[in-house]
Formats: structure tokens, sequence, C-alpha cells
């Protein structure tokens, strides 16, 4: 079966595109397939977290007509990226119905694989649209004013439109995993406060100097720093998720 996973984040620059590569190793390194999609539509950057570079994006699927099999990247057996495309404005508005038949294509196609969405940052008609369509929404937050509020205004909305099930906070850059679920904690009580429902809670990530040097180097942690704490709490993650994914998309909401 098919797990669709959307990562997104309320403010950009909150480590969101890290973690989705990041995720997406570290859960193919349990066993499991994986597929990448960078749908940072105009702005995007999941290949260079990776290492790679990709010689078609999402672009010649959409505007291009290639089947998506032709435009996809491979990473490592069983692991695979969908890039996005950089600076390219026709991508960027890409209409809502083509975002669903691009879900239905991939379900069709990757069987039994977890299907990581790095969506853009921020409450666009395209970024609720996918992360409606996904089975599991995970939204990255760092303890700042303007992350926090801006990750509580896209809980709202997805409270709106009922698909506040299902979706999970990860705390990034803490600086211990303690004040990680405090973090997670206060925005709990955001969301019991005044939209009557819990938000689930997948786990943090410690600030780490390793990461810094892991993007720079375009080599990712596990490649280049093993033993990191960020690589640690990553993994830790993906046992989650996993644990979820057998659960035939059925978590049990932490709070």
């Amino acid at each position: 079966m098919t797990h669709l996973i959307a990562v997104c984040s309320g403010k950009g620059g909150v480590g969101k595109t890290f973690i989705s590569a990041h995720l997406g190793i570290a859960i193919h390194k349990l066993g499991k397939k994986v597929l990448i999609v960078d749908a940072d539509m105009g702005l995007a950057n999941a290949q260079l977290m990776l290492g790679v570079s990709p010689k078609s994006t999402i672009s010649d699927y959409v505007l291009g007509g290639k089947p998506i099999t032709e435009v996809i990247t491979q990473i490592d057996e069983g692991l695979e990226l969908l890039a996005g495309a950089s600076g390219d404005a026709n991508i960027v508005n890409m209409p809502l119905a083509s975002l669903s038949d691009l879900c239905h294509v991939i379900e069709t196609i990757y069987t039994d694989t977890v299907v990581i969405f790095d969506i853009a940052a921020g409450i666009s008609a395209q970024n609720m649209h996918l992360l409606a369509l996904c089975d599991t929404r995970i939204v990255i937050f760092v303890d700042e004013p303007t992350s926090i509020a801006d990750s509580y205004g896209v809980l709202k909305l997805l409270h709106k439109s009922d698909h506040l099930s299902e979706t999970y906070l990860i705390p990034n850059q803490v600086s211990n995993l303690s004040s990680g679920q405090s973090f997670y904690e206060k925005m709990n009580s955001l969301c019991l406060s005044f939209l009557g429902r819990p938000v689930g809670y997948l786990g943090s990530i410690e600030e780490d100097k390793a990461v810094r040097s892991a993007i720079r180097s375009r080599k990712p942690l596990p490649y280049s720093f093993p033993n990191s704490t960020a690589w640690c709490n990553i993994q830790t993650l993906a046992h989650k998720v996993m644990e979820y994914d057998s659960r035939e998309k059925t978590p049990t909401v932490s709070n």
C-alpha cells in the first residue's frame, strides 16, 4: 500500500527540505521503498540536500508530457527523487486537478512505497490541496514567534478542512529533546484551546552543527556524519513513521 506523507511548514527556513530528504533516506534504510517528491514547485532544492543532479524535473512531466517514470532520479535502489523545478514560473501555480492527477499516478505506479512530498512553505491553495491528498501530514516548526504563529495557521486551516487528524508536529533545532517536547505541548495546548482538537507529536530534532556541514558538502548525514545527534533523531522519527505505516495508516494521536 502506498503511503503519502506531506512535510510542510508555515514559515520558510525551518529545515523542512532537509528533514524531508533525510526522513526519506532513513525510512529507506529500514527496508522500505521511498519516493521523495520535491513539491516546492518554483524553488526546488531537495536535490542539493540529497547530493544528486537530476536530468529531468516535474516540469518535464507536467508541462513536457513525459511519463513520470522517465523523469525520476534514482538515488539508490528503492530510493528515488522526483525533482522539482527551480525558477520555472510556468509550474508555480500548478492547477489543483494536476496535483490530484500526480498523486493518482504515483499511487498507481509506486505501490508499497512511502512517498514523501516536500511541500513549499505557506498556505497556498496548492499546498493545502496536497496536504489534504496525503495520508499523513508533518508540520515542521522552530521556537520562533513567526514560525509558531505560521505553523498554527497551517493547523487551523487543516482543522477547517477536517484534515487535522493524522497530522504531526516536529520541533526542529531544539536544544534538547525535553525542550522539543515542551514546544510541542505549547502548540498542542493552542490546538486544544482554540480548535478543540489535539495534534500529534512525531518527535524532535536537536540543533546540530553537522547539519550545516552536510548541507554545504551536499552529502547527507548518514554518509558524512553517521553518528551525529540530528541523524539519530531522524532515525527515531523514521521508526515511528514505519510503525504508523504498519498500522495501515491509522496511527494513534499522541498528546
